[in-house]
């Protein structure tokens, strides 16, 4: 599937190096596609140019900022189904994260139809959940339940329920940035 801003690609690993961006993945508390992916970009990183670098930066820069801040508000017992936009809404409150967040759609983060947004709001999402291993909420039918909102930068999210680390209090990687 390609959007305008992505391709997706299919390829095998040897079990080894699954196994291993697995758990290197896990360690940071990523998804293992976001890990390949960065690990790809860092790649090719020397051929970009400089404004697509920068891109780079800064939007890996919001990913790590989008985990702590997910992690200070977990541990300050602010967990919720709506913690994505708890977190979103922080983000944006912080002029830094909010300034970095602009910068990589090239919008004013409460506008409305930047080609940038979706992907970026999508991988972020990804990030929060990850940040606390939380985990989606589904309904009856076994599908993750999703909110609605306006007047936001993001447009919906993915309700969170604790994940098992979570639920147990030991929400992965709570202390890293």
């Amino acid at each position: 599937m390609a959007s305008e801003n992505t391709t997706r690609v299919s390829f095998r690993l040897k079990t080894d190096i699954h196994d291993l961006i697995q758990k290197l993945s896990a360690d940071a508390g990523i998804d293992p596609s976001a890990f390949m992916q960065r690990a790809l970009e860092r790649a090719v990183y020397v051929h970009l140019p400089p404004e697509r670098q920068k891109e780079l930066d800064n939007t890996e820069a919001l990913y790590s900022l989008a985990q702590h801040k997910a992690r200070e508000i977990f541990v300050s017992g602010r967990f919720d189904e709506h913690f994505t936009l708890t977190v979103i809404r922080e983000l944006m409150a912080d002029p830094k994260s909010r300034a970095l967040y602009e910068e990589i759609i090239d919008a004013d983060a409460y506008t409305d139809g930047a080609p940038k947004k979706t992907p970026l709001n999508m991988y972020l999402g990804w990030y929060i959940k990850n940040a606390i291993d939380a985990a989606p909420l589904l309904d009856d039918a076994g599908k993750p339940r999703r909110a609605f909102v306006k007047d936001q930068p993001i447009k919906s999210y993915t309700l969170l329920q604790a994940g098992k680390s979570v639920s147990s209090g030991n929400a992965r990687h709570m202390g890293r940035n």
